[in-house]
């Protein structure tokens, strides 16, 4: 049986109290659907262009897809625009795309690869795409190499230090 799909049009929407972004809002019906699934992770096509995309939702607004600027760029839209979306659940939800530079910097790091697999695959992602969002490629490798030993030293932003 083919995964269900859901295509509808939704304007880019911005959140400004607190932490400021962007975001398409879900139609009730298909975030209930997604809900009742069990679906927290979409294959989302926005405007023609494919990203992955976890459905997060606030207690003061509606389910939702946030919207980086790099997204915002590809489909080009903004503020007020509406979007073309279909979604589909994610065949692969845990997956975690590394990076060439992190993926290199964990195999040669046990240590660190053994706490960063030891993560739930949320904080992988987060994590990784602190490596991988850096444009220039010395940039990415300095940043798989901090993160290696911030992981190593159990100095990750959040670590508990019971010293202190």
């Amino acid at each position: 049986m083919p995964a269900p799909e859901y295509a509808f049009a939704a304007p880019v929407l911005r959140h400004d109290a607190g932490l400021r972004f962007h975001y398409l809002p879900l139609p009730d019906d298909v975030a209930d659907a997604l809900e009742a699934d069990g679906v927290r992770v979409v294959a989302a096509t926005l405007n023609g262009h494919a990203f992955r995309r976890a459905v997060q939702r606030r207690r003061d607004g509606p389910r939702h897809l946030v919207l980086g600027q790099t997204i915002l760029r590809a489909i080009r839209a903004g503020y007020g625009d509406a979007v073309e979306v279909v979604l589909r659940p994610d065949p692969d939800p845990g997956r975690v795309d590394l990076g060439e530079e992190l993926e290199a910097v964990l195999a040669q790091d046990e240590e660190a690869a053994a706490r960063f697999f030891g993560m739930t695959p949320g904080r992988q992602r987060s994590l990784a795409y602190y490596v991988t969002s850096a444009k220039r490629t010395e940039t990415r490798i300095k940043r798989a190499l901090e993160l290696a030993h911030k992981l190593r030293t159990h100095t990750l932003y959040g670590d508990l230090h019971p010293e202190r």
